[in-house]
């Protein structure tokens, strides 16, 4: 029984480009996770900025390490990009609800 092997892509990308593609989503999609936690903690923790900016800088290496791992494992780097965006705008609105 011959199993068919799945498509990376849909459009059919040179290997190194398909590379370049996934670290630009992990770039794009950690940096705007980075920023949504950051706005979200702004806006739920009762704390100065000063310590939120503090806590952020500490937590800033996980959204971007989630997104890393993300954009590697989705079928398309277009897949990676939606989904940190999404989460991104997720996190905003809840920050933007309080």
């Amino acid at each position: 029984m011959r199993v068919k092997a799945a498509a990376s892509t849909p459009v059919s990308f040179a290997p190194h480009a398909v590379l370049a593609l996934r670290i630009a989503a992990a770039a794009l999609g950690g940096y705007a996770l980075c920023w949504a936690l950051f706005y979200l903690l702004c806006a739920w923790l009762p704390f100065e900025k000063a310590t939120v900016w503090y806590l952020t800088g500490q937590l800033a290496p996980l959204p971007f390490l989630g997104s890393l791992l993300w954009a590697f494992v989705t079928a398309t780097p277009g897949r990676a990009l939606l989904w940190s965006l999404a989460g991104a705008l997720a996190l905003t609105a809840l920050g933007w609800l309080r």
